[in-house]
């Protein structure tokens, strides 16, 4: 069917959802945060881009990694101007990309954040061009700079790989403002209500945990915290000076790895160690005021989630629920 002739200087413009832009409009007129949420349903991979600073290495997480050209080999990654890591990113000759993959959500959340020491307790190594190497990774492009472009409220660098470090894997996926995995959107085959992993409770408790937390662990990047920060965060805004041991035991993790995750948090202002006035050997922890701050809206965010995660069930199913949770860890606590 042919197209009606417009009349003189009309402009219509047309989307496949519920609303329509119109055409060659001013950009200026368009809502910042609905561009930005139409922008997010792209999915794209998740990169971990490393250089070196003044002798020191620096890293960030990106989304922006796009190839441009095969003679010669050029790729390009975005970098935003209002970034601490702007100016020497802009500024470094060699830098290396790195693909995460499925299971390295804790990494991309790790250089998603600000200020922390990103490297701590990171196996590395300089590489070919300078640039540190994060052990583990791959695919890993080592790239020379080629030429930078202002984009906007980013600069656009593009780089010239010299080297690569070539794997398959299964990739970290970004969409829709969240990390997620392409296993997370295939469905587990229907099983016989007899079945062993229908009827085994280490499982059936690891399953649930996974649906339960993973959405919602996925969006923690929006408040620059990682999953062990935020569970340091939960259980402390419950617990007022805790010590190492009960926190570690309160927040699932084992001393020498919440020992670093403290360590960064204290760096960041979160949260303090104190000495008690009987034993000044016995430590304790407390949230700082930028602590509670950063953690109350996580708080509220993750009520919210989980509200909406129990709508479909019953008051009455939802008491079962929790009651028999923790009726479940309070007998089989370890003594």
């Amino acid at each position: 069917m042919a197209e009606a002739p417009k009349k003189s200087g009309e402009k219509t413009g047309k989307t496949s959802g519920s609303e329509s832009i119109p055409a060659g409009g001013n950009a200026a007129a368009l809502d910042p945060a609905a561009f930005r949420n139409a922008l997010g349903q792209f999915p794209t991979g998740v990169a971990v881009v490393t250089a070196t600073h003044d002798g020191y290495p620096i890293g960030m997480t990106a989304n922006s990694f796009s190839s441009v050209s095969l003679a010669p080999p050029l790729v390009s990654w975005s970098v935003a101007k209002s970034s601490p890591n702007h100016d020497p990113f802009v500024a470094t000759e060699a830098f290396a990309v790195h693909f995460l993959g499925a299971d390295h959500r804790d990494l991309a959340l790790r250089f998603g954040s600000r200020g922390a020491d990103k490297f701590a307790g990171l196996a590395h190594a300089p590489g070919d061009t300078g640039a540190p190497l994060i052990e583990g990774l791959a695919p890993i492009f080592e790239c020379r700079a080629w030429a930078r472009y202002p984009g906007g409220d980013h600069t656009i660098l593009v780089g010239e790989v010299v080297r690569m470090v070539e794997r398959n894997h299964e990739p970290l996926l970004f969409h829709s403002g969240q990390l997620r995995r392409i296993d997370a959107l295939r469905r587990a085959p229907p099983l016989s209500s007899d079945s062993f992993a229908r009827n085994y409770l280490a499982y059936l408790l690891a399953r649930a945990s996974f649906n339960v937390s993973n959405e919602f662990h996925a969006r923690l990047g929006e408040w620059k915290l990682s999953v062990p920060e935020w569970r340091v965060l939960a259980c402390l805004m419950d617990v007022e000076g805790l010590s190492v041991g009960e926190l570690a035991a309160m927040a699932l993790m084992k001393q020498p790895r919440l020992t670093k995750v403290l360590d960064r948090m204290e760096r960041d202002g979160l949260l303090q160690r104190r000495a008690t006035a009987g034993d000044r050997r016995r430590v304790t922890l407390h949230l700082t005021a930028e602590g509670r701050a950063r953690a109350a809206p996580v708080l509220a965010a993750a009520k919210a989630h989980e509200a909406e995660l129990l709508k479909q069930f019953t008051d009455a199913e939802r008491a079962t629920i929790k009651h028999a949770l923790d009726l479940l860890i309070d007998r089989t606590r370890t003594r």
